[in-house]
């Protein structure tokens, strides 16, 4: 591990912990007690003390801490003091930071005692604690132990139960304590892995995975922890699933009933992005026509189980599609695939990837009818940004095919429905001696359409220079010239001035409260940067003498002619 590279080696969730930790001070000292060794104490529910030894350069050779957590695994402490290492204790701070150690390390005062002594200290700790001595205990098993997932489910239990209150409920603030059981179980798995035991890991993570599920019900994750935790879990089983060639066939038949086992777990009914993850891992691993016809078995309850009117049920039916047509571009022949590509183009993605395919076979009669079709079917289910997508693939078609009538047509139309891209590409279509009226046609549609979230017409003005008709167009709509001022003042100083003060008076007419009052005081302001305060007092005054009765606004407009 090394620490300008921590995220590689510590989880997602535990580099968050530790960054809110450090960024909250609870960092309270950190000290070298040798060259490389560091102490630092960090703040919790309880003082936690960290020991880091680096090495060159910046490489972390060990880290612990004192705080209930699996000493092959970094803790959020941890974490907290390696980021402060890596970012506010450079040589020269290192060097102003060191206080001598008059005193032992406990590794030094361990090192020097018997096995005997050591074994009498664990016993005694762990007569002390119960769940110490699961700790301990856990500490020493073997990663790669097919049996005994009740110790990991016991030691996952014991925090979530000795941080849940007396109803079984994991209140906001308890929530990260409460899953340290979990992460010291996916420290073990991460072992498993890396002693080349993808059953053992797969097992654990899934055990990680269904007592996270339960949790997930009796909690406030308001911060994600917990459903963190899942998906870490998750991405750890996919890495495993895409394995492939490299697991036996026993290793691949195993994994493959363990996760579609899952799939049908009570608990993730209702999780259907968990779901989706579990069923593509197992489709990973269905490489027999029995394994193949278990899970599209399996895939076709799981549709049917949906209220196929939901959006919920829609997207599930899509990912799952996706799902499949990777499948059957693995498993099996080209026809298959394109058989099931064009039989479900009602798929976003499908259609996508069926007029990719038709263009990168220069067959642009068939991309520009997929396209057409995907506008029509979009139109009539209200979904404009689809209809736009399959505008621009069409557009593409058309290019690529040579069409520059039909080009020139749909580049208009995609130009005037507020795809300013488009601009140049139009542009570039039409002969210099015609293009002088289609300009000044594109402009008069697009000024019919001003009103558009992405206002395409005042840009084109401002990108040709069209100052009078965007004075024009601010005339019209008074409220727009706090954005447009700046393009107009070299040439139209005055009316630039008439416009904001047609714009503050309404604004004044319609303000009624101290929040409002301060924004027509902004106004004035940007009337003042614009113009200077010759034009911005008289408009402060007007307003002081029309609005002798509203004492809140009188003030927010004194304070700024004071500072004219």
């Amino acid at each position: 591990m090394n620490l300008r590279n921590l995220g590689k080696s510590i989880s997602s969730v535990i580099i968050k912990r530790g960054q809110d930790y450090l960024l909250s001070g609870h960092v309270e000292s950190v000290r070298e007690l040798k060259p490389g060794l560091y102490r630092a104490k960090v703040a919790g529910n309880e003082l936690h003390e960290v020991l880091v030894q680096l090495g060159e350069p910046d490489e972390v050779l060990s880290s612990s801490c004192t705080c209930p957590f699996d000493m092959n695994a970094v803790c959020k402490h941890q974490a907290a003091v390696l980021m402060y290492l890596r970012d506010y204790m450079g040589e020269d701070a290192i060097s102003d930071a060191i206080e001598s150690a008059s005193a032992a390390s406990l590794q030094q005062i361990l090192e020097a005692k018997d096995k005997s002594e050591l074994v009498s200290l664990l016993l005694a700790l762990a007569l002390d604690s119960e769940q110490t001595e699961q700790r301990i205990r856990f500490y020493f098993s073997d990663s790669g132990n097919t049996t005994g997932f009740e110790e990991y489910r016991g030691l996952i239990r014991s925090y979530i139960n000795q941080y849940a209150d007396r109803d079984g409920f994991v209140g906001w603030g308890k929530v990260d304590r409460a899953v340290q059981g979990a992460e010291l179980a996916a420290a073990k798995a991460v072992q498993a892995f890396e002693e080349n035991e993808p059953l053992q890991a797969v097992r654990i993570n899934l055990c990680i995975f269904e007592e996270m599920l339960e949790l997930l019900q009796a909690t406030d994750d308001s911060d994600g922890i917990v459903s963190g935790m899942i998906e870490d879990s998750l991405d750890r089983i996919y890495e495993i699933a895409q394995l492939g060639e490299q697991l036996s066939s026993t290793e691949a038949e195993t994994l493959f009933e363990l996760l579609m086992d899952m799939v049908q777990h009570p608990e993730i009914d209702g999780w259907s992005d968990w779901q989706l993850v579990l069923l593509r891992c197992s489709a990973d691993l269905a490489v027999s026509e029995r394994q193949g016809a278990e899970w599209e078995a399996l895939a076709d309850q799981l549709s049917k189980g949906k209220d196929s009117n939901s959006w919920s049920a829609q997207n599930f039916a899509a990912k799952l599609g996706d799902i499949r047509l990777d499948r059957l571009q693995k498993h099996a022949g080209e026809q298959e695939f394109q058989a099931y590509l064009h039989s479900h183009l009602h798929f976003e993605s499908f259609r996508e990837q069926a007029i990719t395919q038709a263009m990168d076979d220069a067959r642009y009669n068939e991309a520009i009818r997929l396209a057409l079709e995907g506008e029509a079917q979009d139109t009539k289910n209200r979904l404009p940004g689809l209809v736009h997508k399959w505008a621009r693939l069409r557009y593409e078609a058309y290019r690529l095919s040579g069409d520059t009538l039909s080009q020139r047509e749909l580049g208009l139309e995609l130009l005037c429905g507020g795809e300013l891209s488009y601009y140049s590409a139009v542009k570039s279509a039409y002969p210099a001696s015609e293009w002088p009226t289609i300009y000044n046609l594109i402009l008069d549609r697009l000024e019919q359409g001003h009103n558009s979230f992405d206002n395409v017409y005042t840009k084109l003005l401002i990108q040709e220079k069209e100052f009078d008709r965007l004075l024009h167009y601010v005339q019209k709509h008074p409220h727009e010239v706090e954005e447009y001022y700046p393009h107009l003042i070299p040439d139209y100083l005055q009316e630039v001035i008439g416009i904001f003060r047609t714009h503050i008076e309404r604004s004044a007419a319609q303000s009624s409260e101290r929040k409002q009052y301060q924004q027509v005081c902004r106004t004035i302001k940007k009337i003042r940067k614009a113009a200077g305060s010759a034009a911005a007092e008289p408009v402060v005054r007007s307003l002081l003498a029309a609005y002798p009765n509203r004492p809140a606004f009188k003030d927010e407009l004194t304070k700024l002619l004071e500072n004219f």
